[in-house]
């Protein structure tokens, strides 16, 4: 079989921009619009997410149709690979 040389500025894949996003702030969505705010801690090959000091984020509209946002704590969580619908990857440059 014929082995293949890939130049050095190949495009990276999904899973190496998760790998440049451990240990810093991540924000995820998963099943039943649920978000979620924490420091991703680590990952397998199923996207489970282990995060620390996370937070889940809640918005709604009020009577009078003005956005708001609130905040719960929940600490270090697993989130299984399955639930989740989008990543929002850290910035590369923080």
């Amino acid at each position: 079989m014929e082995r293949r040389n890939y130049p050095q500025n190949r495009p990276q894949r999904p899973i190496d921009y998760l790998k440049n996003s451990v240990n810093k702030i991540i924000l995820i969505k998963v099943k039943r619009n649920r978000l979620f705010r924490g420091k991703l801690a680590g990952f397998d090959e199923h996207l489970n997410l282990y995060l620390e000091g996370t937070t889940q984020l809640f918005e709604y509209i009020d009577e009078d149709g003005s956005v708001h946002e609130e905040h719960e704590t929940l600490g270090d969580i697993v989130v299984r690979g399955d639930n989740v619908i989008f990543v929002n990857l850290a910035n590369p440059d923080g």
